[in-house]
């Protein structure tokens, strides 16, 4: 089984950026949370979009949340 723990927010980041997730702009989202997006084309803003509670680089989001984002922008292999 994968060693499946919870992840700073800058490194769960770094993790989908191979996948094609994007962080939307500081300015999207309410509040503290940023938008995280699989953009259909190269710079569009459409596709599947997750928003994500952001109090700073060194936030935890936990297993559930990272399942979540996973399902959202149908990712099969980011435990393995």
């Amino acid at each position: 089984m994968p060693n499946k723990r919870p992840l700073k927010y800058s490194e769960l980041i770094k993790k989908l950026k191979p996948y094609g997730v994007e962080v939307m702009s500081k300015k999207r989202g309410k509040g503290s949370e940023r938008i995280l997006l699989l953009p259909k084309a190269s710079g569009s803003h459409q596709g599947p979009q997750y928003p994500i509670l952001h109090h700073g680089d060194g936030s935890e989001i936990s297993i559930p949340v990272i399942n979540a984002i996973l399902r959202r922008f149908s990712i099969t292999d980011f435990w393995d």
